[in-house]
């Protein structure tokens, strides 16, 4: 004969817990496949990352033309961190609660305890919630409003659970501890929303960061020496432009300026003397001023200016 548990209610806590589930996952899985989902997600995080990078050099990223391909391959650079770190907070408290003497982890929590965590987990709530309206030294920094709502929510989910417990008095009844579709359902909304919203600011970090890291070595960038049939007319300093021979194809040489991104359709150009308060960068149409030639230039000179 199996073992009753001590209090005398039937069934395993663990799967009155979880019982609500899979119903919310086939429900889910119903509606969105897995991989069109995970696609939707690093089109939408690639996006930000592309936008916080070009936001720094002045220019609009939906003007550059990146296609998807481009905005799933920057994801990965504003997702790893996220996710690593997501994960890694989750393993230690799966680790950590399995490792727990077992009268530790299945017992009530004492009743004491209880008023306290419920207070933190309500304040820790209000401070992510109020990032919506209001930006605060305590809500302001990378991560933080979203990560206070995580670990609010899965405190005072932790008290409701415990606080049913207590009251499941009768054995026959459904146990109140029993976590239903409905509250899976509106619980993983707040998880995954508070996630993505972190991951959202964080390629948008780390966009402008990588820009930052391109400014501080565009000294030691190859330029870019562009051969255009027609003058480019780029008036910027440290930007030379040269006529060539009028027998040619490409009549104008300009010097100077480094590739910051490249698309299908678009060059993102600066000079190379480019800096973040005066400087503007220059979006140039691979199409758009009759035949173009690029070619790179390792020269340490500032403005090199060989021979057309």
């Amino acid at each position: 004969m199996a073992e009753q548990p001590p209090d005398g209610r039937q069934g395993d806590t663990s799967q009155n817990f979880f019982a609500g589930l899979p119903q919310v996952a086939q429900v889910v899985a119903q509606f969105v496949a897995p991989a069109t989902f995970l696609a939707a997600l690093l089109f939408y995080w690639g996006f930000f990352h592309a936008r916080g990078f070009c936001r720094y050099f002045g220019v609009n990223s939906t003007v550059v033309g990146l296609n998807s391909t481009d905005y799933v391959m920057r994801s990965a650079d504003g997702l790893f961190t996220p996710l690593a770190i997501c994960g890694a907070v989750a393993l230690a408290a799966i680790w950590g609660w399995r490792s727990l003497p077992r009268e530790f982890a299945n017992g009530p929590w004492p009743q004491r305890l209880l008023p306290a965590a419920a207070i933190i987990s309500i304040l820790l709530l209000l401070n992510g919630l109020s990032r919506l309206f209001v930006r605060t030294w305590l809500n302001s920094g990378l991560f933080l409003a979203p990560a206070c709502i995580i670990i609010g929510l899965l405190m005072l989910w932790g008290v409701v659970v415990a606080r049913r417990r207590c009251l499941d008095d009768d054995p026959d009844a459904r146990p109140r501890s029993a976590v239903t579709p409905a509250e899976w359902t509106l619980i993983l909304l707040l998880l995954g929303g508070s996630f993505f919203w972190g991951a959202t600011d964080y390629s948008l970090a780390v966009g402008h960061t990588r820009a930052q890291e391109a400014e501080e070595n565009l000294s030691k960038s190859p330029q870019i020496v562009i051969f255009s049939e027609k003058d480019l007319g780029l008036a910027m300093d440290g930007v030379v432009t040269s006529d060539c021979s009028p027998a040619g194809a490409y009549r104008h040489r300009t010097d100077g300026l480094v590739l910051i991104m490249a698309t299908d359709h678009n060059l993102v150009v600066v000079p190379r003397t480019w800096n973040s308060q005066t400087g503007s960068a220059v979006v140039l149409p691979r199409n758009g001023a009759g035949a173009v030639r690029l070619e790179f230039d390792l020269s340490s000179d500032t403005v090199p200016r060989p021979p057309c």
